[in-house]
C-alpha cells in the first residue's frame, strides 16, 4: 500500500476543490483600493499544492519516525480544503485535543498556507458543528491586524468531511433534543473515526495499525468508554456505536442550552462545513 493510501486510511477524505465557496462581506475599502481580501480567499480556493509532513509517533508503538519511510505523508489539497482538513483533524474537546495524532500535519498545512499569503493578511479557521458545541477548532494563520486600520474581509466556506444528518429535522420534531442529539453523534464519530478506513488500517501494519488504535483510546478515555475489545477483534462500527453513545450525552445537553426548541437546533446545525475568514488591511 502507497502513502497516500495509507493516509487515506487514517483521515478524512481531503476536500474537493469545486465544492469551496467564497462569499464577501461589506468592507471599508476605499475609493481605488483594490480589495486585496477577496483576492486571498480566491487564492485558497483555487490553489492547489502538496504538503509533506511525518506522521506522530504514538507511545509504544513500532516503528522509528526519524528513519522509516513509513511515517512519511503527502497531503494534497487546496489551501481552503486542507486548512478545513486540519480544523477537523485536530479538533478540540472542552479546549483539549482529542486524539493529538495530526499536530504535526496541522503545522505543515499552516506554514505551507502562510508562505502563500501577501503581508498584512490574517486568516481565521474555525469549524464549529453547531452553537456551543463541546467539540470544535479554530486557528489563525498570519498576524492580528492593527486595531486602528481599515480591515477587507472575506469568506471561504469549505466542506469539513463530516456529514450533516439527513434526517435532523424528523428527528428533533419527533424525538426532540434526545433524538436529534443521537443523530448528530453518529455524524460526527463517523466523520471523525471513518469505520471502514478505520477497520482496513487496523488490519495494515505499523505505524498505521498503531495510531487506530491509539485514537480510540484517547477518544474512549474523552468519553469516559471501553472499546478496546471491540479494536482488537477490528469492529470498529461497534466502538463507534459505544462513543456515539456518550458523545450523545454531551451533545445533547450542548444543544439544549444553545437553542429554545429541538427544530431550531436542527436549523443551527454546521457539521459539514468548515468557515475561513480573511482580513487584510493597508500600512
Amino acid at each position: 500500500m502507497t502513502a497516500t493510501a495509507l493516509d487515506a486510511c487514517l483521515c478524512l477524505l481531503l476536500i474537493s476543490a469545486a465544492a469551496v465557496t467564497v462569499t464577501s462581506a461589506p468592507s471599508p475599502t476605499a475609493a481605488g483600493e483594490v480589495d486585496r481580501a477577496d483576492a486571498v480567499a480566491e487564492t485558497l480556493a483555487a490553489t492547489t499544492v502538496d504538503v509533506p509532513y511525518t506522521l506522530l509517533p504514538v507511545p509504544n508503538g513500532d516503528g522509528d519516525a526519524d528513519t522509516s519511510p513509513e511515517f512519511e505523508r503527502v497531503a494534497h489539497g487546496t489551501l481552503a480544503s486542507l486548512l478545513a482538513d486540519a480544523a477537523v483533524r485536530t479538533v478540540r474537546v472542552d479546549a483539549e485535543p482529542l486524539t493529538g495524532t495530526n499536530e504535526r500535519f496541522a503545522a505543515a498545512v499552516r506554514t505551507t498556507v502562510a508562505d502563500q499569503l501577501p503581508s498584512r493578511t490574517r486568516v481565521v479557521v474555525r469549524w464549529e458543528p453547531f452553537p456551543g458545541v463541546h467539540l470544535s477548532r479554530s486557528f489563525a494563520v498570519g498576524p492580528t491586524p492593527p486595531e486602528d486600520v481599515d480591515v477587507n474581509a472575506a469568506t471561504v466556506r469549505a466542506p469539513s468531511g463530516v456529514d450533516p444528518p439527513a434526517n435532523a429535522s424528523t428527528a428533533a420534531s419527533e424525538g426532540g433534543f434526545t433524538r436529534l442529539s443521537r443523530v448528530v453523534a453518529d455524524s460526527l464519530v463517523a466523520g471523525l473515526l471513518p469505520p471502514d478506513k478505520g477497520r482496513l488500517a487496523l488490519a495494515d501494519d505499523a505505524p498505521l495499525d498503531d495510531l487506530v488504535r491509539h485514537r480510540y483510546r484517547q477518544v474512549s478515555d474523552r468519553y469516559g468508554v471501553e472499546t478496546a475489545a471491540a479494536i482488537e477483534r477490528g469492529d470498529t462500527r461497534a466502538a463507534n456505536r459505544k462513543v456515539a453513545t456518550a458523545m450523545a450525552e454531551r451533545v445533547a445537553s450542548d444543544l439544549r442550552d444553545g437553542a429554545e426548541t429541538p427544530a431550531d437546533a436542527a436549523s443551527s446545525l454546521e457539521l459539514g462545513t468548515v468557515e475561513i475568514s480573511v482580513r487584510t488591511w493597508s500600512p
